[in-house]
């Protein structure tokens, strides 16, 4: 089904988030920081209200709670994946419990953001997930395939597709954005803060665990479509570096 856009009277598109987050305060703050940012926002406190939202409005974003009362969450995150690969989905709770940080990255949610303690460092990183959903500006430019020879992976940055070995990549938006800026600098080793800063918009100290799950899931995509060998290489205590043809 085709992700819906509201439409302000005689201006353009905003694209419609849904908010199935259950904490009031949390709720407030997202509502009014994507409101500010251009977006359209819907409410859903509960799993069927999510699940009829998604019929009657579907759409462009999904901030999904763990404490989202009549279902479970960790089904209805599976649920909004197989909808849509390119539906970007937030997964938040009010701690941070590594073990289910690791399971909603795995699942495929594109971020997994503990709101109540740090409400500061958490509502531009749920903004940041949901930017390339903005018109884009007149003035901006419009991207380029990055595709050398010799090179196993190719991505079109205007259509949002990748390849490797001329397999089409069923990629999340996270994982599109991450292995666009590792392919559009190879041989360069770009640091687990380099690598917040340029795909998640944080700051370089910031948690690089979500790097470290998020690297491992598009090895495991890239592996499948290659029989094995993925061009991204670990860089002990750094980071990762993009070797064409490895």
């Amino acid at each position: 089904m085709p992700f819906s856009a509201a439409r302000e009277p005689d201006g353009p598109a905003r694209p419609l988030i849904l908010l199935a987050v259950t904490d009031a305060r949390a709720l407030d703050l997202l509502d009014g920081m994507l409101r500010e940012r251009g977006f359209e926002v819907r409410q859903a406190g509960d799993g069927a209200a999510v699940r009829r939202a998604l019929r009657e409005h579907p759409p462009q974003g999904v901030v999904l709670s763990l404490l989202l009362p009549g279902c479970d969450p960790w089904r209805l995150l599976g649920e909004l994946r197989a909808r849509a690969r390119d539906l970007p989905v937030v997964v938040t709770s009010p701690v941070y419990v590594e073990d289910d940080a690791i399971r909603a990255y795995r699942l495929g949610a594109d971020d997994y953001i503990t709101y109540v303690l740090s409400t500061a460092q958490s509502l531009p990183r749920v903004a940041a997930r949901f930017r390339r959903l903005l018109p884009r500006r007149e003035d901006a430019p419009a991207g380029r395939a990055d595709g050398r020879p010799g090179q196993r992976i190719t991505v079109d940055r205007p259509s949002r597709t990748a390849r490797a070995d001329g397999t089409p990549l069923d990629l999340t938006p996270l994982e599109f954005d991450l292995l666009a800026v590792l392919t559009a600098q190879p041989e360069r080793v770009l640091s687990h803060g380099q690598l917040l800063r340029q795909v998640w918009g944080e700051e370089e100290h910031a948690d690089p665990g979500r790097v470290k799950y998020a690297v491992l899931r598009l090895r495991r995509k890239i592996a499948e479509a290659t029989g094995g060998r993925t061009g991204i290489a670990t860089v002990r205590g750094i980071g990762y570096r993009y070797r064409p043809g490895d």
